[in-house]
């Protein structure tokens, strides 16, 4: 390195310094700036797989679209760096068509699944109107003895059932950001949670409810930090029995 001194007495003698340039350490040390980003959409990539199986779609790409697309991302890393920057503080939701095709009038499992000792219950309080909004909370807890970290979205899956379908399913963008779970034994996390109570498999005569009884249930797709531990897996909360007026 050049120290104050030696640019001093450079340019003192009318010499133009001679600063040697280290290339690996710049190239070290942009690679290192790139990395908390590129394990950031890695895991968004792996919940957001791990959502569409949970989900039951199994209609994937074929092999060579998956690893064409993998070449086109790895060339444009660099020069979206700049872009992914100066978007930073735009919304990190994206149109999701299986929100609206896949979601609405699916079969949705009633029984919870606790994976990694983890359970998920969801609360809306009443009354609740048969038009509108309901909003209410989700919470995970880690019902294990011992600590579980890992990551998981940022919002929960939510849907409205009726006989066990789907009628109403929030959210209706797929949420590309993910939060971070560090739960001891028998802590919590808690999400906020918004529900709109229509029926989308009659959205073409106005979707709307009849007052009476439905059921609503919440998941979720965790992704452990230590891959040791196992693998991504859907936590699911029982089908909670509510009341529209």
């Amino acid at each position: 390195m050049v120290d104050e001194s030696q640019m001093r007495s450079y340019f003192a003698d009318g010499e133009t310094p001679a600063i040697p340039i280290d290339a690996d350490t710049i190239v070290s040390r942009s690679k290192a700036r790139r990395r908390p980003r590129q394990f950031a959409v890695g895991t968004v990539g792996v919940l957001a797989a791990a959502s569409l199986v949970f989900a039951g779609v199994n209609t994937f790409p074929p092999a060579n679209d998956l690893t064409s697309a993998g070449i086109m991302a790895e060339d444009s890393s660099s020069r979206a760096e700049s872009d992914s920057e100066a978007g930073a503080a735009e919304s990190l939701l994206a149109p999701n068509t299986f929100a609206d095709t896949e979601t609405c009038g699916a079969i949705i499992p009633s029984q919870a699944a606790s994976p990694y000792g983890l359970t998920l219950e969801v609360d809306l309080p009443g009354p609740i109107r048969s038009s509108g909004s309901a909003f209410g909370s989700v919470r995970l807890t880690n019902t294990s003895d011992v600590a579980v970290t890992g990551t998981t979205a940022t919002v929960p899956d939510l849907n409205l059932t009726r006989d066990e379908v789907s009628i109403s399913h929030s959210p209706d963008a797929q949420i590309l950001s993910v939060t971070p779970v560090n739960l001891q034994p028998g802590q919590s996390l808690e999400f906020a949670i918004s529900l709109d109570i229509c029926d989308c498999t009659t959205s073409d005569t106005g979707g709307r409810l009849e007052p009476g009884i439905y059921t609503v249930s919440t998941s979720l797709a965790f992704v452990p930090n230590d891959a040791t531990d196992g693998a991504a897996a859907e936590v699911r909360s029982s089908a909670a029995t509510v009341v529209l007026e």
